[in-house]
């Protein structure tokens, strides 16, 4: 990724750089230098003249001011992130606790999409074909495609540690087996008519 300097300056690389008494160009090294974690390409982007560009690399590097601005900086993405992993957690439960039941309304036929939950809307369908059954007037023929939601699962027990990466693969496999034979079996179940 080119960065240029101009790009780092946004509004709230004032105020973060203005607690911590950063200079504008001292505000840019930050920024690139969360970047890539290179000081010399950070001093590069943010226009530091020298001839010993990594001592003044370093120089910069061990200004309490800039360690401030760095471990700030550093927390706020920490945050931003355990945010963004805790909604992504979130959807794959919900994935995964999602019922067929929510896409029908008692008297099985399916509901309008716009009152399906979100995430039968926007993750767990894959497709949906309407076709007029042939010799009944104002009859469909509904067919849902749902995305496998054992992937989700596996990729959440990966994510968890519970499933090994290549030590535990046969293990992993006959566990993921039979998740998906008892997942098969229970989607069989919820569309069988009573």
């Amino acid at each position: 990724m080119s960065m240029q300097g101009s790009d780092l300056v946004i509004l709230d690389v004032a105020l973060w750089a203005m607690r911590h008494r950063l200079t504008r160009q001292q505000a840019i090294f930050v920024e690139a230098y969360r970047q890539d974690f290179d000081p010399v390409k950070a001093l590069r982007i943010a226009g530091f003249a020298g001839r010993d560009k990594k001592a003044l690399a370093m120089k910069l590097l061990n200004q309490r001011n800039i360690q401030a601005a760095l471990k700030a900086r550093n927390e706020e993405l920490h945050c931003r992130a355990e945010e963004m992993r805790e909604a992504t957690l979130k959807w794959i439960r919900d994935m995964l606790e999602a019922d067929l039941s929510d896409i029908f309304d008692p008297n099985e036929h399916p509901r309008p999409v716009a009152d399906w939950p979100v995430v039968w809307r926007k993750g767990l369908v894959h497709s949906v074909k309407a076709q007029s059954k042939p010799g009944h007037s104002g009859t469909f023929e509904f067919q849902i495609k749902i995305r496998d939601r054992l992937r989700f699962l596996e990729l959440l027990m990966r994510h968890l540690g519970m499933l090994g990466p290549r030590i535990k693969r046969n293990e992993d496999k006959k566990l993921l087996a039979a998740a998906r034979a008892a997942q098969k079996n229970a989607d069989r179940m919820a569309l069988r008519k009573p």
